[in-house]
């Protein structure tokens, strides 16, 4: 069962993605977007302008994207701090996706590697609390450590699951 906070929900987000994010012309984005500036089709009041047809006008990058949660989240703890939130937002999105990623690997670890299981609990109660954090603490935060430390942990449970001989036997 997934997270309900690892569960993206637009309409409680100012837009976060649209703005924080940079991508580059591609065939997933129709334009170049820095990160920092807003999205050529956002509204002033944060919503996307074009969201029925965003596929359509060469942004199928945003309708396959998912933040996992970080949006609303640090529109919560930012809610009237735009540049603010934006950088919280580029910590958050890394956190919410690692927990996503252990809470997963966990659930396909608990029935048959139980010491790995116990070390994804270990590893999701830690970004738990550093996604709890607020404020300058939140944005104090370097991911990159948690993402490098999450990965070997991923390709361990990986190995443990019979890694890329196990993919080659799924029907």
């Amino acid at each position: 069962m997934r997270r309900a906070d690892l569960v993206a929900d637009c309409g409680s987000c100012a837009a976060v993605c649209c703005i924080a994010t940079s991508f580059d012309a591609s065939d997933d984005f129709a334009f170049d977007k820095p990160a920092g500036a807003r999205c050529r089709h956002l509204t002033p009041a944060d919503r996307c302008a074009v969201h029925a047809q965003r596929d359509a006008l060469g942004c199928s990058g945003c309708v396959g994207y998912d933040c996992h949660g970080a949006g609303q989240r640090v529109t919560r703890v930012f809610p009237d701090s735009e540049p603010e939130r934006n950088a919280a937002f580029l910590i958050m999105r890394v956190l919410h996706e690692l927990l996503w990623l252990l809470t997963e690997a966990r659930r396909l670890c608990a029935a048959t590697h139980p010491e790995l299981s116990a070390e994804l609990t270990r590893e999701v109660s830690v970004l738990d609390a550093l996604a709890a954090r607020t404020g300058p603490a939140l944005l104090a935060v370097d991911p990159r450590p948690m993402h490098e430390h999450a990965h070997a942990v991923l390709r361990r449970v990986g190995n443990a699951l019979g890694g890329r001989a196990a993919l080659r036997t799924l029907p």
